[in-house]
């Protein structure tokens, strides 16, 4: 029976194989003494870098990894270091850039360990093109920095907290919303910039919206939001919030706008309408508004008490509304005519006077009618204003 040999790495067969393992590998090695001599290079370290290995054996490794502006130590100093403290996910760590024949340089992922051939010491060493990787990360962190600039002077306040609701950004518009510097800010609980009213329930509310499927929504249409200054203001907020999941780490982000402003604006807004309709509805002067056509938009209560019936009377046509005495008056008769007439002029900017007639039971009531039109910035015609004194009454 004949016994098989295994072969050992002493053997020529198995050292052979080595060789021709190294040399045909897709990977570009580079083998160097401690010193940082050259002692070899594969047929991929020579595609890679664009030298022969007879012009770069023998020369110190700084011909194709030279030492980097700014950088204290040199690459045989970096090899050596890493050489000595190994990691299985080493290249990350040391970066650097290579230099091609044609003097192109290159940014290149290197992985190093120590061994021995033939006795002597040797650093193995591995060189990869992270060019792409390289432009990728720059591109990435451009576009970041991009974002978080838009973001820092953006118009609305923008504050993100982390999934224990503590904040991790805060950009300017927030600093002079709430007046504080982001320094003091960041790291403390989203609740300071709170009421103290609304700090106990509002961490369930955002926890509750973080275990949600919805990624964001305005949190000022359930309720009205408000926040709290750093001199002891509240002021009212319109606020939106988003989740954002990357990596596993959960990031709560809320735009936010004072809307002091605005509500005082609506408040007074409001009031004048109050004004409005208390002078409107409680004059002495029948009074409507119409549109350009004639339609009623408006009616107090003494132009009112000129018709007759329940029905309502917005939307009409002035000329249709059940006046006192339409009963008896055919569709087209004189009266309603000249109605129409009179409103059509208004409406081409012409102010109109004249007496109407209306028959209440066997009283006559005489109406002293003006139709004015109200016109806009540009002079366009936009409503019409009939008023009426009901002269028999004087």
């Amino acid at each position: 029976m004949t016994e098989t040999k295994t072969p050992t790495r002493a053997d020529p067969l198995n050292e052979a194989l080595y060789g021709a393992i190294v040399a045909s590998v897709p990977e570009a090695i580079i083998v160097a003494t401690p010193q940082g001599d050259i002692t070899y290079i594969n047929a991929a370290a020579e595609a890679l870098l664009g030298h022969p290995a007879a012009d770069v054996v023998g020369h110190s490794i700084t011909m194709l990894v030279p030492q980097q502006p700014g950088r204290r130590a040199d690459p045989v100093k970096w090899l050596a270091r890493w050489a000595a403290e190994p990691q299985p996910e080493q290249s990350r760590f040391l970066d650097l850039m290579a230099r091609r024949r044609d003097g192109r340089e290159m940014p290149v992922d290197v992985r190093v360990s120590a061994g021995q051939v033939g006795g002597a010491a040797r650093f193995f060493i591995t060189v990869r093109d992270n060019t792409s990787r390289r432009q990728e990360q720059i591109a990435f962190k451009e576009s970041n920095l991009r974002a978080a600039r838009i973001l820092l002077v953006a118009e609305d306040a923008i504050i993100s907290c982390d999934a224990d609701q503590k904040i991790t950004f805060f950009n300017l518009k927030a600093e002079t919303m709430f007046g504080y510097p982001a320094e003091e800010v960041l790291g403390q609980p989203l609740t300071m910039l709170l009421p103290e009213a609304a700090r106990p329930r509002h961490p369930q509310a955002v926890a509750a919206f973080g275990i949600g499927r919805i990624a964001s929504r305005m949190m000022s249409d359930r309720q009205e939001v408000q926040g709290l200054r750093r001199n002891g203001d509240v002021f009212p907020i319109e606020a939106g919030i988003t989740q954002v999941a990357v990596g596993g780490v959960l990031t709560y982000t809320a735009h936010l706008r004072d809307i002091t402003a605005r509500k005082a604006a609506q408040a007074r807004l409001e009031e004048s309408e109050r004004r409005f309709r208390a002078m409107f509805d409680h004059a002495f002067g029948a009074i409507a508004l119409l549109a350009t056509d004639g339609t009623v938009l408006e009616i107090n209560r003494s132009a009112k008490a000129l018709t007759r019936g329940d029905e309502a009377l917005v939307g009409k046509p002035l000329w249709d509304l059940p006046w006192l005495g339409a009963a008896s008056v055919a569709p087209d008769d004189e009266t309603r005519e000249r109605l129409k007439a009179a409103i059509a002029a208004a409406g081409a900017g012409s102010p109109v006077r004249y007496v109407a007639e209306l028959r209440d039971g066997d009283q006559v009531r005489r109406i002293d009618l003006t139709l004015t039109p109200i016109t806009d910035e540009t002079g366009e015609v936009r409503y019409i204003l009939p008023e009426g004194r009901d002269m028999s009454a004087g």
